[in-house]
């Protein structure tokens, strides 16, 4: 057993308190368990004692005990810890941890902790061993279930699938957030398997994104099929590719992850570099190694030595005399293939009635509790009960046990066992293979491995059999016992060297040096070249420029969203934030704004049509609406013919007919592809085919369409999924430097700032000429920009649309505060931010979607949201004292004197008539009643008096 006294816990890594070189760094290796034993001792006090074969869950036997004992790296583990601990002790394992230099992870929801576990165990586990979705296994593999409780567990298991991915959300924070917390400078972050795949993406919420990071995989990584089984599985791709190095133990394993970066994510083809698969994530680059971990042969040795090992090996012999043991340990359930074990031998016995006494299968199965693993071992003793009642002896000696084997227990198996067999369907990280040939360096033994496990290709030595055929599988039995000696002699040698050469050390150096390269080269190469692009340098240039400002903005995927559906791609509306900043930039005199883009006029001008004064420029400059101020801005303006039209029109529109011919070839063939006519150009578009098929038919269209055009005054584009054809003289450089050059020649104010931002291979052609328009004109302020960290010719970057928009709102909130007026967008930032000073004023509660709201419908969205919109007419520039003094109250105050002049008129009339008070006051009472005259005249008073005070109140502020 696992907590047997015969092996001693060895001590962790010893550390070193001095200054570590870039070499022996210091190091943090996070995993899902500590490598230790955490109990309580008669005192009531809590002792770590450490377990290097807990580090990795996945693993069947994995020791960091002797990993780092030639290195000085300073080395510390972190994890969560096998029991539940209470919140008032938490302090005092945290100590006990340390001992064992171990930083412990408390989850802050116990229910969460063990959603955690099940989740990991049942669902993550069966998909990256290519297992189809958990929720379906007990439909396909129990089948001693009745049908309806299986229908019923499946239900269950999707309803639960939200809640489970809430909780490895929340296990994974907590687990980020220690890491943040513990961190000291100079430290290498290490992830070990896939039940910390999530945690890079909390690391890179912090400060810490650009600490050298590595995650390693001891799993089979998913077919991109088995992969689309999960709902989340965008969000785990991404939060992988944030580390800079991550590791697997098979090519095929890589090949599976970068097969569904290509697919799911969109990310172009990997690259080589000194020996590692190099993944480009929107130009951060994401190193791949694929090194297989094997054993240290010495720490077998040494174990076979001990006292404990020989007394369990004379032990087995006791047990079994005069027996040719066939020996394994695995998990008991689906993809271990026992069942396909068992058969065989069966098989192989019937071929060879003389073994029937001479041979047993001795098979170790550990339990778990997930995939049906007790189930599946009462099938699998059901089928050893039936095959051992065939024999005069038990053939098959099957052992159930719910902890693992310890590594001297393993060894002692290893040492009496002739032939050791392994029938896995998928598998990971095991070491046991590699153990039982180091214990076998001084005597003979063969191993029968499965063509799926990972130590197959590594043992050049072993039998290697396909798991599914039986027959196969007994025939290699059969080789293996009648093997010669001096066969046998030479296998072993083969994988003794191999191991050799391969030692765990040397597997985590190599590890350990490609992540600090990694962290390193990647980085600093694009940071040299471009730099991020933050609102502080945006304003600080734009204040700057005194002259004439010229703004080139591109559409797709930079001023609007990159938005896919099921049909390709769909044109997306602006944001309405991004049109109120483009109008609030139109309104200043010194602006000229321009939107360059390949769509046609009729999408743009849907698109940007309701902003006044703002330029527009379609299919790469063949159309024009040039920019108009003032009054003139509202009008709607003709669109222009810009390009060459002759040049387009060339040999009577030949060129159309062909490249259509060749492209139509091509759309047939690519399913999800489509072809698109445009008064210029012709664009073959594969963002709604399969990517990795579309990019691999655009190379091949793109190398087809350059040979039947050679000579052509035709360019032939490739951009980021389509492939353009389009005459010479068309494209935005080209448009840009004409735009510049007018504008240059008509204006009496010098440029002095320019300004333009792309995402699109396209675009780089306006940078260039930007560049070299400012150069020629000697304009001192250029501001190049790309969307997305990548190798360009621009001098800045953002890192997507979002910080696009981010950008685009700082300036029009500088522009707002500099002419005191607020836009629309502006009011409802202002009303968010200020809502709880205005008790008296009750707004609707709903919320205004601005990201999704056009500008024809903003002025609606504002009035359900209890806005009124402000048109720019009505703004006024006043200054705030004249606002408090002269606008309500002068309106009060005009009315007061009115009715003043008024009565002293009437008054005035009367007196003049009856001549004097006397008689005007009998007048009154004489013509009418003489107390509803006295009533009339003091309420005229009353009332002249309360709107004389109401009006000085209100000028004075009150």
């Amino acid at each position: 057993m696992e907590g047997s006294s015969r092996e001693k816990p060895a001590p962790p890594p010893k550390s070193s308190a001095s200054p570590h070189p870039s070499s022996h760094a210091p190091l943090l290796i996070v995993s899902n368990q500590l490598p230790m034993r955490l109990q309580k001792d008669a005192d009531g006090v809590y002792v770590a004692t450490w377990c290097g074969d807990r580090l990795l869950a996945s693993s069947m036997a994995f020791s960091h005990q002797d990993l780092f004992r030639s290195s000085r790296r300073k080395m510390r583990f972190l994890g969560r810890v096998e029991m539940d601990v209470p919140v008032e002790d938490h302090e005092a394992v945290t100590q006990a941890c340390a001992a064992v230099s171990c930083i412990p992870v408390f989850p802050t929801s116990t229910d969460d902790s063990a959603a955690f576990d099940r989740f990991c165990k049942g669902t993550l586990r069966a998909v990256f061993h290519n297992m189809v979705h958990p929720s379906t296994l007990n439909v396909h593999v129990l089948p001693t279930l009745d049908y309806p409780q299986r229908l019923n567990d499946a239900r269950q298991a999707i309803d639960d699938m939200d809640t489970a991915w809430a909780s490895f959300l929340n296990v994974s924070k907590d687990i980020a957030a220690v890491i943040s917390a513990v961190h000291v400078p100079g430290e290498i972050f290490w992830l070990q398997d896939y039940e910390v795949t999530l945690v890079p993406y909390f690391l890179a919420r912090t400060n810490l994104r650009h600490v050298p990071t590595g995650l390693f995989l001891h799993v089979p990584f998913p077919s991109k099929q088995a992969l689309a089984t999960l709902s989340f599985k965008t969000d785990l791709l991404r939060s992988m590719l944030l580390v800079h190095h991550i590791g697997f133990h098979l090519y095929e394993h890589a090949r599976h992850f970068v097969d569904a970066c290509e697919s799911i994510l969109h990310l172009p083809s990997p690259s080589m570099q000194q020996g590692q698969l190099v993944v480009d994530n929107n130009g951060k680059r994401i190193s791949l190694t694929c090194a297989q971990l094997t054993i240290d042969p010495a720490r077998v040795e040494k174990e076979l030595a001990s006292n404990a090992v020989r007394d369990d090996v004379i032990r087995w012999r006791q047990l079994f005399p005069h027996k040719l043991i066939f020996a394994s340990c695995d998990v008991v359930d689906v993809l271990h293939g026992l069942p396909q074990k068992c058969m065989a031998l069966h098989q192989f016995l019937q071929k060879n009635a003389d073994f029937a006494t001479r041979v047993l299968l001795i098979q170790v199965g550990i339990v778990t509790t997930t995939l049906g693993s007790k189930i599946h071992a009462e099938a699998v003793r059901q089928l050893v009960d039936e095959i051992n009642a065939q024999y005069d002896d038990p053939v098959i000696s099957f052992e159930v046990r719910e902890e693992r084997m310890t590594f001297a227990e393993r060894v002692a198996l290893w040492r009496v066992a002739e032939v050791f067999v392994s029938t896995v369907f998928a598998e990971g990280l095991n070491t046991c293979p590699f153990e039982y040939i180091a214990a076998h360096r001084n005597a003979t033994g063969i191993a029968v491995l499965s063509e799926n496990a990972v130590a197959s290709r590594v043992l050049h030595g072993a039998a290697v059999v396909n798991p599914w055929n039986v027959a196969q599988i007994a025939e290699a039995m059969d080789a293996a016992v009648h093997m010669s000696l001096k066969e046998k002699e030479f296998r072993r040698d083969c994988d003794i060297v191999s191991i050799v050469a391969h030692t765990s050390l040397r597997w985590a150096t190599t590890i350990l040096t490609d992540i600090t390269a990694a962290s390193h080269v990647s980085p600093r190469k694009l940071e040299a070249m471009t730099k991020p692009l933050t609102d502080v340098t945006l304003l600080d240039m734009y204040r700057k420029s005194r002259g004439r400002r010229i703004f080139f903005f591109d559409y797709y995927r930079t001023l609007a969203p990159d938005v896919m559906s099921d049909f390709g791609i769909v044109w997306p509306d602006v944001p309405v934030d991004v049109l109120s900043s483009l109008e609030q930039l139109c309104r200043d005199q010194r602006n000229t704004v321009f939107v360059v883009s390949g769509c046609n006029c009729e999408l743009l001008s849907d698109k940007f049509g309701s902003v006044p004064g703002l330029g527009l420029v379609a299919e790469h400059g063949y159309f024009i609406r040039w920019a108009k101020l003032g009054h003139a801005a509202r009008m709607e303006k003709p669109w222009e013919l810009y390009g060459d039209v002759f040049r387009v029109n060339a040999t009577c529109g030949k060129w159309r007919e062909k490249a259509e011919g060749v492209m139509q070839a091509y759309v047939d063939r690519t399913n999800g592809a489509a072809l698109e006519m445009r008064r210029s150009s012709i664009l073959f578009r594969y963002a709604g085919a399969d990517f990795k098929f579309g990019m691999m038919q655009a190379r091949e269209l793109y190398l087809h369409l350059t040979a039947a055009f050679e000579g052509w005054p035709l360019s032939v584009i490739q951009g980021k999924d389509y492939i353009e054809v389009r005459p010479e003289g068309l494209g935005k450089g080209k448009i840009v430097s004409q735009i510049l050059n007018k504008l240059h020649k008509d204006s009496t104010a010098p440029i002095d700032f320019v300004w333009t931002m792309g995402d699109d291979v396209a675009d780089e052609l306006m940078f260039d000429a930007a560049q070299s328009c400012a150069d020629a004109m000697s304009i001192p302020q250029v501001l190049t920009c790309t969307v997305g960290h990548k190798d360009s010719k621009a001098k800045y970057y953002v890192s997507d649309h979002a910080q696009v928009v981010s950008l685009l709102a700082s300036v029009r909130l500088a522009l707002t505060k500099e002419s005191r007026y607020h836009s629309v967008a502006d009011m409802q930032s202002i009303l968010a931010k200020h809502v709880h000073h205005v008790p008296q004023v009750a707004y609707n509660s709903a919320t205004l979607p601005v990201d999704s709201v056009t500008r024809k419908n903003s002025s609606k969205a504002l009035r359900h949201c209890g806005l009124a919109p402000v048109m720019e007419e009505e703004h006024k520039t006043i200054e705030l004292p004249e606002m408090v003094s002269s606008i309500i109250p002068p309106k009060r105050h005009r009315t007061t004197w009115l009715t003043v002049v008024a009565v002293a008129v009437v008054c005035g009339l009367i007196y003049r008539a009856r001549r004097g008070w006397t008689r005007l006051i009998a007048a009154t009472m004489k013509l009418a009643k003489w107390k509803w005259g006295l009533g009339m005249l003091a309420f005229s008073c009353g009332v002249w008096w309360q709107r004389r005070g109401l009006g000085a109140k209100r000028i004075n502020g009150g």
